[in-house]
C-alpha cells in the first residue's frame, strides 16, 4: 500500500455513524443560532463570503472525524465555560469590543467549543504525524509558550490594573509550567493558532469584532487561540483524573 493510499484510507476511515450524529448536531446548533439572532444576519443574506464558508466547512469536516460521543462532549463543555471567560474578559477590560456592543453576546459562545473540538481533531492529526518527527518536544515547548506568555503580557498591558487581567495573567504561567505533555501541548498549540488566524481574519477584516490595536488581527490574539487549546485539553484531563479518582473507575470513555 503506498503512502498516499495510507493517509487516504487513514482518514476516511475517521469519518462514521457517529460523524452523522456529529454533522446533525452542529447544523442544528447553526439554525438555532442563525433562527435566534435573525436580525443579525438577513442584512448580510446576500453577500456570500467564501471565507467564513470555507471555515465552517473545514470546521464542520475537522468535527465529524473521529468523534468521540463522550470526551467531545465534555471538551465542548469546558470550551464553552472556557470561551464565556475569555469573552467576558477581554470586553470588560476593554481589549476588544463586538458590532454589537454586548459584552459579550451570546452568539459568539458556541464558536468556542465548536473550534475547540476542530483543533482538537487537526492537533490529533499533528500528533501522529509527529511521531516520526526528530523533535525534542521540550526544547521547542519552552522558547514557544515564554514568547507567547511575554506578548499577551505586553498585549494587555493597558488593563494590567484589573484584577481579571491580572489572574489571566497568572493562569498563563500555571498552564505553561504544569504538565508533561509536551507534543501534545505544542500540537494543540499549533492547530489552535493556524485555525484561529482564519477565525480571526474574518473577524476583524468583516469589523465582527475589533481590537484595541486596531489591528487585523494581532498575532498575540491568534497565538492566544493555541493557548486556549491547551488549557482545554488540561482542563478536561485534571477534571477526567478527579473523576477517576473519585469513582475509583478509569473512565475511559474520557480518554483519548
Amino acid at each position: 500500500m503506498s503512502r498516499h493510499s495510507g493517509f487516504l484510507r487513514l482518514l476516511l476511515d475517521g469519518y462514521n455513524r457517529q460523524s452523522v450524529f456529529a454533522l446533525m448536531l452542529l447544523l442544528a446548533v447553526g439554525l438555532a443560532v442563525g433562527f435566534g439572532w435573525a436580525d443579525l444576519l438577513r442584512p448580510n443574506l446576500g453577500d456570500i463570503n467564501w471565507l467564513f464558508l470555507g471555515i465552517w466547512a473545514g470546521m464542520t469536516a475537522l468535527l465529524c472525524w473521529k468523534v468521540q460521543p463522550a470526551r467531545d462532549a465534555a471538551l465542548a463543555a469546558v470550551a464553552l465555560a472556557g470561551g464565556f471567560g475569555f469573552e467576558w474578559w477581554g470586553t470588560h477590560a476593554h481589549l476588544w469590543r463586538y458590532f454589537t456592543g454586548e459584552t459579550p453576546p451570546a452568539w459568539i459562545l458556541p464558536a468556542w467549543p465548536v473550534a475547540a473540538l476542530a483543533a482538537a481533531r487537526l492537533a490529533l492529526a499533528l500528533e501522529r504525524l509527529g511521531s516520526n518527527w526528530r523533535i525534542h518536544w521540550p526544547i521547542a515547548y519552552w522558547p514557544l509558550m515564554l514568547c507567547f506568555a511575554a506578548g499577551m503580557v505586553w498585549f494587555i498591558w493597558p488593563s494590567l490594573n484589573l484584577f481579571s487581567s491580572k489572574a489571566a495573567c497568572a493562569l498563563i504561567g500555571i498552564v505553561i509550567a504544569a504538565g508533561k505533555a509536551r507534543r501534545q501541548d505544542l500540537c494543540l498549540f499549533v492547530a489552535g493558532v493556524g485555525l484561529g488566524f482564519f477565525l480571526e481574519y474574518w473577524g476583524t477584516t468583516r469589523e465582527c469584532w475589533t481590537y484595541y490595536t486596531g489591528q487585523t488581527p494581532p498575532l498575540i490574539a491568534v497565538a492566544a487561540h493555541g493557548f486556549a487549546q491547551v488549557l482545554y485539553v488540561r482542563t478536561l484531563d485534571a477534571l477526567t483524573w478527579i473523576c477517576r479518582k473519585v469513582s475509583g473507575g478509569p473512565l475511559r470513555a474520557f480518554r483519548k
